[in-house]
């Protein structure tokens, strides 16, 4: 994320989109099911209107809607996503017996959010190509609302680290801070060393993509802290652009004494397949066409008839350029 970005990221919104929240100061308040303790009484507030104990102070805010605007200005692109998701093990296993990976994927990515213990998530938020947590809750209420209520949370949490807000997150309430997430535990530094060595050595998207999901898991157990987890997510970034700038070996190169003498023709063959699909790939006019080119890679992809990383490559390019034909049409 460069610096303009950044910058304005953090610039202060107007007064108009700044409103004010009534936080309890009284944790026994909190706690208590009619939100007043035995020390304090509830009255309706001359300032908020809210009818709540006296033990309250007002913190300025943003609402989910001006902080989205905030993420749009800055990143049309910009994505969050569940660290967790809620999937059926029966659909899922349904999705792994089709052998189909699209399959897959559309029954992972389409899972709902699964919520903790407190009602709150665990998210992680894109804007620019930078990746960073948030968490939220909906104060312990329930239902639908709620759901709705604990996603706005997290999203405005997760900006905060972005710098969204960051003035106003700083004048919380002790209270109010101390329930923004569950208390996280030290990194395993073992653990820390041992991935960053295997992503440095990763030789396939699909090998970042299985240590992806293991650091998610130490994420969520609670034993990767928010520092080391973008640092991670930094070198898996690079790792991956490493794999996919590397030129192919030489021609002359060869193993040495190979017994499989057919091994050279078949990976010569996979080559050749893979500019086919470039020049295709540059060739193409349309979404249409794109589309066409991608269920024939996905074809040879699975039938093994394309190196791995070639092929994912290749399908990050179809993507790159048909995002790039929507901006057009749009």
């Amino acid at each position: 994320m460069d610096s303009e970005t950044a910058a304005a990221l953090r610039a202060p919104f107007s007064d108009e989109l700044v409103g004010k929240r009534p936080q309890s100061t009284c944790k026994n308040c909190s706690n208590a099911p009619s939100r007043v303790c035995d020390e304090h009484r509830k009255a309706r507030c001359s300032d908020c209107g809210q009818w709540m104990t006296t033990a309250h102070t007002h913190l300025d805010f943003v609402g989910h809607a001006d902080t989205t605007d905030r993420f749009l200005h800055v990143d049309p692109n910009w994505e969050w996503e569940p660290v967790e998701r809620q999937v059926d093990p029966q659909v899922l296993a349904a999705a792994v017996a089709s052998g189909n990976p699209e399959i897959v994927k559309a029954v992972l990515e389409s899972a709902s959010p699964k919520f903790d213990s407190n009602g709150g998530l665990w998210i992680r938020l894109t804007i620019a190509g930078t990746t960073r947590l948030g968490y939220g809750d909906a104060g312990g209420k329930k239902g639908a609302n709620a759901t709705k209520e604990a996603i706005g949370d997290a999203l405005r949490n997760a900006g905060m680290r972005f710098g969204v807000a960051l003035d106003m997150w700083r004048k919380e309430a002790p209270e109010t801070e101390a329930r923004q997430a569950p208390a996280r535990q030290r990194t395993d530094r073992t653990w820390t060393a041992d991935i960053q060595r295997r992503i440095t050595a990763a030789e396939s998207e699909q090998e970042l993509l299985t240590l992806s999901n293991e650091i998610d898991a130490k994420v969520h157990a609670g034993a990767c802290a928010q520092a080391q987890y973008e640092q991670l997510r930094a070198l898996g970034r690079n790792r991956l652009n490493q794999l996919a700038a590397a030129p192919p070996p030489p021609p002359d190169v060869h193993p040495p004494e190979r017994a499989d003498a057919a091994a050279p023709a078949d990976a010569r063959a996979g080559d050749d397949l893979v500019k086919q699909f470039e020049a295709r790939i540059t060739a193409a006019q349309n979404a249409e066409e794109l589309g066409r080119v991608r269920d024939e890679v996905m074809a040879d992809f699975k039938a093994q008839n394309i190196d791995p990383t070639e092929g994912n490559r290749l399908l990050r390019v179809i993507r790159t350029r048909q995002t790039a034909m929507e901006a057009e049409a749009a």
